[in-house]
């Protein structure tokens, strides 16, 4: 008599366990390599608008584009986007919100990324201490020329602020024509809107992949397993803990990524 011969049940169970078992290890390392190229894809966005805004200082007098004007829409996205010749480089991979919130279509396009506008103290008066900073009749020297950057290799220009993450905090969100969203100023005064403030390594820490404008990182959205991507003004792009780039404005104000004059 001929027989059929087939698996047993034990045999299919151990089977069907291996696959979970190798399922089980490879599917993290995926994850992992997925975010790590959307990282690269997002280091490479940040290289893009740094070319961008060189050649936008080129053709001006060798100075920045204004974080924005004082009518709150002529952005430096707006200013550098001829350069690049489109707005998908502005947006980064994991932020995934492209809408803003309701009443807010106006804003132009969700973007990924805002300028160093860092304001300080000086001379008792709001000063732009940053780069690309926002044109008010209360802040003092909002523009800067290439000159002006002392440490042009060690001061942050553009740093990711997700428009996911705007929304999130009960905030309008990032637009390319909408300044609280595409300017860091280190003030929380706009937090309603779009939190501005910059890292502080001095505030406790942020839990792995939450936002939390009140820990070290402020405002910076860090979704590149806790790092973030930092484009500076000579053009480079490195990816860091962002209170790595400020980690303690009182004790170490030399460190402090965010004062182009320092």
């Amino acid at each position: 008599m001929n027989t059929r011969k087939g698996f047993t049940l034990i045999e299919l169970l151990v089977v069907i366990a291996i696959i979970a078992i190798l399922a089980a290890i490879l599917f993290p390392v995926f994850a992992q390599a997925r975010e790590k190229a959307r990282q690269i894809s997002c280091a490479s966005n940040e290289k893009q608008l740094g070319l961008a805004i060189t050649q936008y200082t080129q053709d001006n007098d060798e100075m920045y584009p204004q974080g924005t004007d004082t009518n709150w829409n002529n952005s430096w996205p707006l200013a550098v986007q001829p350069y690049v010749k489109s707005y998908g480089v502005f947006r980064c991979p994991d932020d995934s919100n492209t809408s803003f919130e309701s009443g807010y279509s106006w804003m132009g396009v969700a973007v990924s990324y805002a300028s160093n506008g860092n304001i300080g103290w000086v001379n008792n008066a709001n000063t732009m201490i940053g780069v690309m900073g926002v044109a008010q009749s209360w802040i003092t020297n909002n523009t800067r020329n290439l000159a002006g950057v002392t440490q042009p290799a060690g001061t942050v220009l553009v740093a990711e602020k997700f428009n996911t993450d705007s929304v999130a905090q009960g905030g309008a969100g990032n637009g390319s024509a909408y300044w609280p969203g595409c300017v860091f100023t280190n003030g929380s005064y706009w937090d309603w809107t779009a939190p501005q403030e910059i890292p502080n390594g001095t505030k406790p820490q942020a839990q792995s992949g939450m936002y939390n404008i009140n820990s070290a990182n402020g405002a910076v959205s860090a979704h590149h397993s806790q790092m973030a991507n930092f484009l500076f003004c000579d053009g480079h792009v490195k990816s860091m803990r962002p209170y790595q780039t400020n980690p303690d404005p009182t004790h170490q104000p030399q460190n402090n990524m965010w004062d182009a004059t320092r």
